[in-house]
């Protein structure tokens, strides 16, 4: 038996290598299907240097393939146009496959939530494969993934009836691709925490999230890239406490959110001035950043606020730093590593009230406060 990965970002690489590392797996050879979201050089820096040294047989980087090229056909030769991307990605995918000697029939497609390109198309292609529901990051199977099943319901619902039976049915047909998301059937699924909503078979891996565990993964990755995560973490360890860490959403490339942090986080330090009394304030750059904004967030930060100021700039994951850190506070909008260090208890998980209500209005029907729970809010 083999196995498929599906992987998009450094989060969906890093829940892979976690499982990988620490699971027990009949698997003979495990492969990989991945491109970088958006071609953002970062993520793509990142998730290379770890599938350099990852062991897998093999690494297929689908970013070439047609369903991602940009749509310039109309309305009506798209409907051929994507039957025709949808049959050429297939037969790539098949003779990489066939180069590799993988049977569909004796495989395993290990993908998370079927919400994004990268899972979606090769869960349509390969449908004779086993397949198995992997959390999508580590803050456990939570509410984002019940939202993410909703939504899919819903717009299947929504779907009016010639294009969801007459036109799905040829484009089925002409492609051997089947997008249809009631057609989502997984043979189990491992879930960090709560119990996965796409499936009644649920494997329960909540041991995976411990300090210990995390460190042992962090200590796998290849060396090169933790000799860089140290030389970054090594001020800050040092530093003064209370140790606060900001968690930063990707700040885009303009200065909206930016100004969102710097009016949140002047307000904090205003309310919470006794708690926050000659900390240290490290701030971890979201692995998917761009990286316009963040730098200007910096030198506001040394500007405006009563505290030495540590940029973590490294695309790792906060899980993997939490090891050498051990902070005080976190504080964040809706991030998930908020429930990671509600459970690991390893400082006090702070929701930033500001970006919450930015989040709210944006996305009306996500489940905010299950998501919440347990977490203080400033």
């Amino acid at each position: 038996m083999d196995r498929i990965f599906t992987a998009c970002h450094g989060t969906q690489l890093l829940v892979i290598q976690h499982l990988r590392h620490h699971l027990q797996s009949p698997a003979k050879r495990d492969f990989l299907l991945w491109y970088p979201m958006d071609n953002v050089p970062r993520i793509e820096a990142f998730m290379r240097e770890i599938i350099a040294t990852a062991g897998f047989a093999d690494a297929l980087d689908i970013r070439d393939f047609a369903a991602l090229k940009p749509r310039v056909q109309g309305s009506i030769t798209w409907s051929f146009e994507t039957v025709r991307r949808l049959r050429q990605d297939a037969t790539s995918l098949h003779r990489w496959m066939l180069r590799n000697g993988i049977a569909e029939e004796d495989a395993e497609l290990w993908a998370d939530d079927p919400a994004q390109f990268y899972v979606d198309l090769p869960r349509g292609i390969l449908r004779n494969a086993r397949h198995v529901k992997i959390p999508h990051c580590f803050n456990h199977e939570d509410v984002t993934s019940s939202e993410v099943k909703r939504k899919a319901d819903a717009d299947w619902q929504a779907t009016p009836w010639p294009k969801k039976y007459i036109f799905g049915a040829w484009q089925r047909w002409a492609s051997g691709v089947d997008l249809r998301p009631q057609h989502v059937i997984y043979d189990r699924a491992y879930s960090f925490e709560l119990p996965s909503c796409w499936v009644d078979n649920s494997i329960d891996v909540s041991e995976l999230i411990s300090i210990d565990r995390f460190e042992a993964t962090y200590r796998a990755l290849p060396e090169p890239l933790r000799t860089a995560v140290e030389a970054n973490l090594g001020p800050i360890k040092s530093a003064a406490r209370p140790l606060v860490l900001l968690l930063l959403f990707g700040f885009g490339t303009g200065p909206q959110t930016r100004c969102i942090y710097q009016n949140s986080i002047a307000r904090i330090f205003s309310e919470h001035a006794a708690e926050l009394k000659n900390c240290s304030l490290a701030v971890k750059v979201h692995p998917g950043s761009i990286g316009i904004e963040e730098p200007v967030f910096f030198d506001w930060l040394r500007t405006n606020v009563p505290a030495q100021v540590y940029p973590i700039t490294h695309s790792l994951n906060l899980e993997f730093l939490l090891p050498q850190l051990r902070p005080d506070y976190v504080l964040a909008g809706l991030c998930g590593a908020l429930p990671i260090i509600r459970a690991l208890k390893i400082g006090e998980a702070i929701g930033i009230s500001e970006l919450i209500e930015a989040f709210k209005q944006d996305h009306p029907t996500y489940p905010v406060a299950e998501f919440l729970k347990g977490i203080e809010i400033w």
